[in-house]
């Protein structure tokens, strides 16, 4: 898949304005999500690249000190000679935040997706130096390590930033998933994507209710000391549409269930 650099432009892959608020953000990247996802567009690769990027896009745009750090840089619009990107820049830009906003001393913000997957980040100083830590698989919020052996060395500690789809507890990912009052009665098969990039496929049984929940087992966190965790999806029923009101009506006219 194509990933986003920071030659993109993501309030155009959101379809906002620059001075968009957070909730017209959010609405956009509702209505995008909804028409771009794996699901409704089957086989369509185009479609699940869209939606992956727009993933990538609301996870910056979403956060109030992601964006004011993308703001700079796209305001600055300086070249660059190699494609950096989004993903791994607002993943290890590290102090880079503490010397836009003044945080804490050491603290490193990082996506949930590279909590999860673990490996090398890289962390500019405030004095344009360089450190490289080599993170395990599934790291927790606030989790620290020392940049050496040396007891003299920095400790970091790395903030996992919120994610726009998943939560975790534990090794458990949470997720909720938008249904229709349609899809809710007669069942339905829908693809995610997990913040590995991975599609999952699975079945909603029919008949569900508010409140549903359904576990996939090893689905969730992956870590190198402890065992696979599952994902938690939480069914959130949506009125039904005018349209879908009047289909279900009309079939219940031709099944004999109710008078014409």
């Amino acid at each position: 898949m194509p990933r986003l650099t920071i030659a993109d432009d993501l309030y155009a892959v959101m379809e906002v304005n620059p001075s968009a608020s957070a909730e017209e953000i959010k609405i956009a990247y509702r209505l995008l999500a909804q028409r771009h996802h794996p699901d409704r567009n089957p086989g369509d690769d185009e479609a699940e690249e869209r939606f992956k990027q727009l993933q990538q896009a609301y996870s910056i745009l979403s956060d109030p000190t992601r964006r004011k750090a993308y703001d700079r840089l796209r305001a600055a619009n300086r070249p660059d000679p190699a494609p950096v990107f989004v993903d791994d820049l607002f993943s290890s830009i590290g102090e880079f935040f503490e010397e836009l906003f003044g945080g804490g001393s050491n603290v490193v913000h990082i996506s949930l997706e590279r909590a999860l997957r673990g490996g090398p980040v890289m962390i500019r100083g405030k004095d344009g130096s360089l450190t490289r830590i080599v993170l395990p698989r599934g790291v927790k919020n606030k989790f620290r390590i020392r940049a050496s052996d040396d007891p003299a060395a920095r400790v970091f500690t790395f903030k996992v930033l919120p994610h726009p789809v998943f939560t975790r507890k534990g090794n458990t990912l949470q997720m909720k998933l938008p249904l229709n009052g349609l899809e809710a009665l007669l069942g339905v098969t829908r693809t995610i994507v997990d913040p590995y990039g991975e599609s999952i496929t699975m079945d909603v049984p029919p008949n569900s209710i508010p409140g549903t929940r359904l576990r996939l087992k090893e689905c969730g966190v992956q870590s190198d000391t402890r065992r696979t965790g599952d994902l938690l999806i939480d069914l959130e029923i949506l009125p039904l549409k005018r349209s879908d009101r009047e289909a279900l009506h009309k079939a219940a006219q031709a099944a004999g269930l109710m008078d014409r």
